[in-house]
């Protein structure tokens, strides 16, 4: 009987402990996504630091037993970021997956699809959203610069609101877009440049289509490159709140090079009056009253800048413009965003609240977007979405001078604004509080979808995209404030206002089969696009009183009205094959057919096709055995891509209307021709011949490339090399006078660009609490006109009345926007140098330019300095560009830099003769080789006198952040606040005082300051 109980003790003993055991441990299940929402098959998932574990099943479910001291749920699978997640009593987890930075296995979106990275035959880069916003930017321009090899981004100065030029691989257009498209979730928005609608950080990734072969599913819109960007989506099983929050405080990145002491602007003024010959009673700073426009204003004598004049006082004024202007501005970013789904429903919503001042006064940018995406599947073989964007933006105020004389004060003895005269319109305190100049702007952007899965291997997708949007600028100058409104019979008050619509609907079919070791991938369909866009302008002069500013159109002695209307359409069918085999030979077909109703009757149609190769010579055994490349592929694209981007009904004869003022009334003339630019002497220049043989330009790209991997991926260098050339130029041509018209819109002519880019990336260190990754691009491209049809020359761009004439032009053999003037050899030092340079005058006395006499009518110097000796003399192309980035990670804190690079292009700097050099300048006592001498009526000539280096290294964005630990709270997800500096400093030889990014046309006329910023942030996910 003992014996018995005991058995039965033991037994009872191991029962409870296995149910002690069995009741401690807790089943836990779920599902595994990638940031796709796709199930991942094969995931591992385990429990930290026990041997608990297991894998999900083909549809990413898994089902394991969590011991008792199991606190954390790790999640791996290849190429996907690790996660880990704190076991909070849960009996469910929904786990999404974030691709890993380098990984093989990462989607990139390309036109009309999605395929892997490795799969992948075009040059195609690809920024995630987690690499993008780990800096601060307020527009997706600012998130481009530097990031992309072959990617150029030259901002608009510091103005806010502003807007870029992005070029993918150089200008293909002499006169039509050389903008590359944007394509916002599958839409073509259009020409990229200024992306104002949407908040950066809504964006997921985004992918930069550069060769044919990836960009001519586009066709016509594709010339230029493509840019996707992709926004964020709900995934499923997730729901989350975010916000983020970033102050910013900006401040001059350079000082105005001004003149600083009213005595040193008052000495140069009087020697630069005596040198150009002026009579005693001319010179202005001698103490005297002085005729200024329709009034006398005084100018006192240097003795009495200095307070040394023994009969009057020292000048009291001395008036800090800079001071009054420029500001520190302070901006504000706030962004809300709720996403989440479950295994039918998506969404995500967003707001964004974004306002930032300008560093000149009265100078403000606020923008106000929305975003809802949402995706629905209505049963297992269909599903539907819709995603729908508002944006909402204000801008006010204009660019301030601070040249003005220090000597001037604000306002004068009666508390009125100071003026030397009735028409002295340079006091910009009194510009900045007077002038209204704002312009107001609503966009409406959405699409909706329904995607079908006919078989297991075809689908079919249909969509209808939409955007309008209106812009009303309005204006008012006061009576007698400027010289428009002096023009214009003393005030001056304008509407204006820009509606524009775009309707699309995109119709393809999508096929994937695999047969043994062959995949075949392809895609055909249709869109049509009709596009319109309406303006008016309503124009009051000589009001009444400025009480209702602009408000009141009706009290204006005159009013002016006009308008436009433009309306075009593109229809287009388009087809894409992918075949691989053995999942190493790839090879792609792209065509395109798109007819646009802004060609002539024969010409609106054109096929653009293209092909592409790759060979994943990493697959290869020979190559496996050798260990080294985790990633080693060849590929190879040609292919053409066309240009439309011209404004339409250039094909037909147009009419023109104008108002006349007679001397009491205005008259309206009507009449054939249209009134554009003036040429170098002033005349106006008719357009508006039509041309109905008028067709499209025609891009032809090769490219070659290479992808190499090392270590996992954790070492990538992807290197191209490309030639694009366009023929068939859309341009302007300069006509016979008897036509009755200047100029007329042909197709002639041929440019190329071609290049080398390289890109490089690096994981240096990644352990469990250090993370360290470099990486760096650098692009060369070389741009070249190659024919101008029957010209070997167009001159192009402004007529700057400083040097009398256009400075950049389209030449033969040359590169694009060169530079054409006269050559220079310094100063002349003697009369004698300069009479043997073949100057004459004043021209050739000792402290003048040294203008170079270097051809003439037979083609060799003949003596005389004349309009046969000008010539190209500057390049604003720059040699290359480059940038670099890295970005370290210890524990919670993270630190990531950024510098942005440009080498060896030619800026023309209209702002070169500032103060501070012309206290350089020549003198008996100072002979100055680089400066001349002060001469008030010099005739500058167009020289490379102004052409000055503009290569320019800045440190573009410094980042630190602190993660904070959120484990202890279910609340909060994760926890981010981070500093960030922006234009912190650039290292340059260009001009004190300015930027040297200065635009494509390489022009310095003095912009925008571009301002230093310090940001503090918030990012939290509950």
């Amino acid at each position: 009987m003992k014996n018995f109980i005991a058995c039965c003790s033991t037994v009872l003993i191991l029962c409870l402990h296995v149910l002690s055991a069995s009741a401690q441990q807790k089943k836990i299940s779920g599902r595994v996504f990638d940031d796709q929402s796709k199930p991942l098959p094969g995931a591992s998932v385990s429990i930290k630091d026990t041997k608990a574990g297991t894998a999900t099943d083909a549809d990413g479910r898994f089902t394991l037993n969590a011991p008792p001291e199991g606190k954390v749920l790790v999640v791996t699978y290849l190429g996907m970021l690790k996660k880990e997640i704190v076991l909070d009593g849960q009996a469910s987890y929904t786990v999404n997956l974030q691709a890993s930075p380098n990984s093989l296995n990462n989607v990139v979106i390309v036109g009309y699809g999605a395929v892997k990275k490795s799969d992948v035959t075009g040059s195609v880069a690809t920024l995630k959203g987690s690499e993008l916003n780990k800096t601060t930017a307020s527009s997706v321009d600012q998130l481009l610069q530097g990031k992309v090899a072959g990617v150029q981004v030259t901002t608009g100065g510091g103005q806010p609101g502003s807007g870029a030029t992005i070029r993918i691989r150089g200008a293909s257009s002499l006169n039509g877009s050389k903008d590359p498209l944007l394509v916002v979730d599958g839409y073509p928005w259009g020409d990229a440049g200024n992306l104002k609608q949407i908040n950066p950080d809504d964006i997921e990734s985004i992918e930069v289509l550069k060769d044919a072969s990836s960009a001519a599913i586009y066709g016509s819109r594709g010339a230029n490159g493509v840019i996707v960007v992709t926004t964020r989506k709900g995934r499923t099983g997730q729901s989350r709140i975010s916000f983020s929050t970033l102050e910013t405080i900006s401040f001059r990145a350079n000082k105005p090079d001004i003149w600083q002491d009213p005595v040193d602007d008052a000495t140069y003024s009087n020697e630069a009056a005596i040198t150009g010959g002026a009579i005693p009673a001319d010179v202005p700073y001698i103490g005297i009253y002085r005729p200024v426009g329709d009034g006398f204003v005084y100018f006192p004598s240097i003795a009495e800048l200095r307070g040394l004049d023994p009969n009057k006082p020292k000048w009291p004024t001395n008036t800090d413009w800079v001071k009054l202007v420029y500001r520190n501005p302070l901006s504000q970013n706030y962004t809300l965003t709720a996403d989440g789904g479950s295994e039918k429903t998506k969404y995500a919503i967003s707001g964004n609240y974004y306002k930032e001042q300008g560093t000149v006064i009265k100078n403000n940018y606020e923008k106000y977007t929305s975003r809802l995406n949402l995706d629905q599947k209505l049963t297992k073989a269909i599903t539907a979405g819709a995603n729908v964007i508002l944006a909402y933006t204000k801008n006010n105020g204009q660019q301030l001078g601070v040249s003005r004389s220090r000597i001037f004060p604000v306002y004068d003895s009666t508390g009125n604004y100071f003026r030397t005269s009735a028409t002295d319109f340079g006091n910009p305190i009194a510009l900045a509080n007077q002038l209204l100049n704002t312009t107001k702007t609503v966009d409406i952007l959405g699409n909706v979808y329904v995607n079908a899965k006919i078989t297991d291997w075809l689908s079919f997708r249909t969509s209808l995209n939409s955007k309008f949007g209106n812009s009303v600028q309005d204006q008012y100058d006061p009576k007698n404030s400027t010289q428009r409104a002096l023009d214009n019979k003393g005030s001056y008050g304008s509407i204006g206002n820009s509606n524009y619509s775009d309707l699309l609907t995109e119709n393809y079919f999508t096929a994937t089969k695999k047969f043994g070791e062959h995949d075949i991938t392809a895609v055909a369909g249709y869109s049509y696009q009709k596009t319109s866009n309406r303006f008016s302008t309503l124009v009051g002069q000589n009001f009444v009183n400025d009480v209702l500013q602009n408000e009141n159109l009706s009290t204006a002695g005159t009013m002016l009205i006009s308008n436009d209307l433009q309306r075009y359409g593109l229809s287009s069918w388009y087809g894409r094959g992918n075949y691989a085999f053995k999942d190493r030979y790839l090879i792609t077909f792209t065509g395109r057919a798109d007819g646009s109703t802004k060609f002539g009757s024969n010409n609106k149609w054109a096929f653009f096709p293209s092909g592409a190769i790759a060979w994943k010579m990493s697959e290869e055994d020979f190559i496996k055995d050798l260990g080294v490349f985790s990633e080693l592929k060849l590929r190879g694209s040609y292919g053409l891509t066309g240009n439309q981007g011209i404004s339409p009904y250039q094909t037909l004869d147009r009419y023109g209307s104008n108002k006349y003022y007679t001397g009491t009334t205005f008259q309206t003339g009507f009449g054939p021709g249209l009134a554009g630019d003036n040429d170098e002497q002033g005349r106006t220049i008719v357009e508006g011949l039509g041309n109905n043989s008028l067709k499209w330009e025609t891009t032809r790209s090769l490219d070659v490339g290479v992808d190499v991997g090392f270590f996992d991926q954790r070492l990538t260098l992807t290197a191209d090399y490309y030639i694009k050339r366009t023929n068939d130029l859309l341009r302007l041509k300069t006509i016979a006078p008897s036509a009755g018209f200047d100029r007329q819109w042909i197709n002639d002519g041929e440019v190329e660009n071609r290049g080398v880019e390289l890109g490089i990336n690096a994981e240096i260190i990644n352990s469990k609490d250090l993370n360290w990754s470099v990486g760096g691009n650098f692009t060369l491209n070389r741009n070249k006109v190659l024919a101008m049809g029957e010209s070997n020359q167009v001159f192009i761009g402004s007529l700057y009345e400083s040097v009398r004439q256009q400075i950049s032009t389209y030449t033969v053999g040359q590169p694009m926007f060169s530079f054409y003037g006269y050559k220079t050899a310094g100063i002349i030092q003697t009369l004698d140098e300069g009479i043997a340079a073949g100057l004459t005058g004043v021209d050739a006395q000792p402290g003048e330019i040294k203008y170079l006499d270097i051809s003439g009518p037979s083609g060799k110097p003949d003596g005389v300095v004349d309009s046969y000796d000008r010539t190209i003399i500057g390049n604003p192309n720059p040699d290359f560009f480059y940038s670099f980035n890295t970005n370290l990670k210890y524990k919670q804190f993270d630190l990531s830099l950024q510098l942005y690079g440009v080498k060896g292009d030619d800026l023309w700097d209209f702002q070169k003769m500032t103060p501070s050099r012309w206290m350089q300048r020549w003198t008996l006592d100072n002979p100055s080789k680089e400066y001349p001498r002060a001469n008030a009526t010099r005739g500058y000539r167009a020289s490379d006198f102004y052409i000055t280096d503009g290569s320019f290294l800045r440190i573009q964005n410094v980042t630190v952040g602190y993660n904070l630990k959120t484990s202890g709270t279910q609340a909060v997800q994760s926890l981010r606040i981070f500093l960030s500096g922006n234009n912190l400093y650039t290292f340059t030889k260009f001009n004190k005082g300015f930027d040297p990014e200065v635009g494509e046309s390489g022009i310095n006329s003095g912009a925008y300051p571009r301002p230093r910023s310090v940001s503090l942030g918030l990012n939290i996910i509950f």
